[in-house]
C-alpha cells in the first residue's frame, strides 16, 4: 500500500484507516472487491484475499477485442459508482483480469467528481495501450502523464478511440 506523498492527491487520515472506510463504501455500493482477511492500522497494513489474474495481457498488440469487453463493463461500473456518489482509481494496475470479468483490487475511493470519473479520467490510461505496456516496463510516467506533478493522462492522441467508447458503452447515461 502507497502512502508516499503525491503533489495531485493527498490521503489526510491514517492510508489503512482510509482503506477500512473504503472497504466498506464499496460493498454497500454492491461493487465486488477482495474479501478483506486482516488489517492493523497501527502497523499500517492491510491483507486482502487474492484474486487471480492479470491486467498486462491488455497491452498486447493482439488483444484489441479483449480491451473492448474491459472497457465496457469499466463504463457499466463507473454509472453504478457514480450513482452512488462514488469514484474509484481507474488506473490499470488496480484491476485484475480473468475468465470472471473485470476486479477491481484496491479499496481506494473517493466522492464522485466528473474530472476524475472513468470517461474523462481513467479511460485514458486504458487506450494508452503502447504507454501503458512502456510505462509497466520502465516505471516512466512520461508514457501515460501530460507531467509528473499532475496525475492527468495524455488523452490528445486517443480521442477518436476514447469518443467511439463513450458512443458505444454510455449510451443514453450521460457523462460520467
Amino acid at each position: 500500500m502507497h502512502d508516499e506523498p503525491c503533489a495531485y492527491y493527498t490521503f489526510g487520515d491514517n492510508k489503512v484507516r482510509l482503506e477500512l472506510r473504503a472497504y466498506e463504501a464499496l460493498r454497500a455500493a454492491g461493487l465486488e472487491v477482495p474479501r478483506l482477511l486482516t488489517a492493523d492500522i497501527e502497523g499500517g497494513y492491510l491483507v486482502k484475499a487474492y484474486i487471480d489474474g492479470t491486467v498486462a495481457d491488455v497491452w498486447s498488440p493482439g488483444s484489441p477485442q479483449v480491451l473492448e469487453g474491459i472497457v465496457g463493463e469499466l463504463f457499466a461500473l463507473s454509472f453504478r459508482l457514480r450513482d452512488a456518489g462514488l469514484n474509484i482509481d481507474y488506473f490499470p494496475a488496480n484491476f485484475v483480469v480473468n475468465d470472471d470479468g473485470v476486479h477491481y483490487i484496491d479499496y481506494e475511493v473517493n466522492p464522485y467528481l466528473e474530472q476524475w470519473s472513468f470517461q474523462r479520467w481513467g479511460v485514458y490510461y486504458w487506450a494508452n495501450r503502447s504507454g501503458m505496456a512502456a510505462y509497466a516496463r520502465t516505471g516512466d510516467w512520461r508514457h501515460i502523464n501530460q507531467s509528473a506533478d499532475s496525475g492527468v493522462p495524455i488523452t490528445a492522441p486517443f480521442e477518436d478511440q476514447v469518443s467511439a467508447w463513450r458512443l458505444r458503452f454510455a449510451g443514453g447515461h450521460g457523462a460520467a
